[in-house]
């Protein structure tokens, strides 16, 4: 099968949608065994990490959201609750790749009470950005407000497309599928919201030390040293963040996209981590 066969399949196969707040938000949810919740990076479609995810599934129940576009942090709040409450899950691991890392930051932030261990994946602690941010960010914003938005699509489209890391043979395939989502499915008001929900988690100061002060999980780090989003501050930054040791797992050359690049190597380096025995 092709990728956006399989992507189709796993979509049909594991989907399942709930309105909230007059909002649809779209999950998956598949396997067996202890929760982990994934939150996607900036494609906002969490099936096209079917792969790994399926791969993952062996040994977890595997709960992944596609993001609405809503505007705010608590709107995003509300629906990953709402999700959680449906499928009565009360405690789980928490992780997020890219985009998803800094929302998993935030909602740790109010719920560590719930998450067990946070794993961030090609992502950077929040802590590095900072209100000063804000300002900036708020500029960027108002104007993509009001760019065209085949304009606006075409900038998103290619600051993408900079971090994809995939096999060479399925390159073509993978950054035509991207295309067609960012051109067909994903609106203005999708776009907007990947940087308004950003923004909004540093105007609220949300993720803080003070935050994660009773929270008693672990932090896994995975990074590759060829992503250009990595540096070497974070580490201590995270540390810094939630006064604890952060254990880093190397990805090698997998690239910011690395569970797309290698799922079987991604899992199996986060598997061995996490605890747990691989079924072949």
């Amino acid at each position: 099968m092709s990728v956006i066969e399989q992507i189709n399949l796993f979509s049909s196969r594991y989907g399942k949608s709930i309105s909230i707040n007059n909002t649809t938000w779209r999950y998956y949810i598949l396997g067996t065994g202890e929760p982990i919740l994934w939150l996607t990076g900036g494609m906002r479609r969490a099936a096209l990490g079917f792969a790994f995810m399926e791969k993952l599934a062996k040994n977890h129940v595997v709960i992944a959201p596609d993001y609405p576009p809503v505007h705010s942090i608590d709107d995003f709040f509300a629906g990953l609750d709402a999700i959680l409450r449906t499928e009565k899950i009360t405690s789980f691991v928490l992780g997020g790749q890219s985009y998803g890392g800094i929302l998993a930051q935030a909602y740790l932030a109010r719920n560590v009470h719930a998450v067990e261990k946070l794993i961030l994946s090609s992502s950077g602690p929040v802590n590095a950005i900072g209100k000063a941010w804000s300002p900036m960010l708020n500029i960027v914003t108002a104007v993509m407000r009001i760019l065209p938005e085949k304009m606006l699509k075409e900038k998103f489209s290619k600051e993408l497309n900079k971090h994809i890391n995939v096999q060479e043979s399925e390159r073509a395939e993978w950054l035509e599928i991207i295309r067609k989502i960012i051109q067909n499915d994903l609106t203005r008001s999708d776009v907007l919201s990947h940087f308004t929900v950003a923004v909004d988690i540093l105007k609220k100061g949300i993720v803080t030390s003070a935050a994660y002060k009773n929270w008693t999980g672990r932090v896994i780090v995975l990074s590759a040293e060829n992503d250009p989003t990595q540096r070497k501050s974070d580490l201590p930054r995270y540390e810094q963040l939630f006064n604890r040791p952060v254990k880093v797992l190397n990805l090698g050359k997998l690239g910011h996209t690395a569970a797309l690049f290698d799922p079987d190597k991604y899992v199996d380096l986060l598997e061995r981590e996490l605890g747990l025995t691989i079924l072949k």
